[in-house]
């Protein structure tokens, strides 16, 4: 079975963050749903009990999934660009012996 995290490496997401080569609507959905979740006005009220609460518990399930997803393929991407230098590396050097 395939090990999957939803929410990825501490220091991954650190890394995603500090990135400026990165995506930035994963970093705005992050910082929507946090306003959203502290902003008095929300789409269904928070006086309803169970109803008010959905919507928040939506928008940050969204965000949060698809903050996952993007920092998950910025791993991914990471990792294949360190490869290639390190291939690259290795070739270079096999040619100064």
């Amino acid at each position: 079975m395939k090990n999957t995290n939803f929410i990825p490496y501490w220091k991954n997401l650190l890394n995603f963050f500090k990135d400026s080569k990165t995506d930035w609507k994963p970093k705005a959905s992050v910082a929507f749903a946090i306003l959203y979740l502290i902003w008095p006005m929300d789409l269904i009220p928070d006086i309803a009990p169970i109803l008010g609460w959905l919507d928040d518990i939506g928008i940050t399930a969204m965000a949060t999934g698809y903050l996952a997803y993007a920092v998950n393929r910025y791993i991914q991407t990471s990792n294949v660009e360190r490869s290639a230098s390190n291939v690259e590396q290795i070739e270079s050097d096999e040619t100064k012996t």
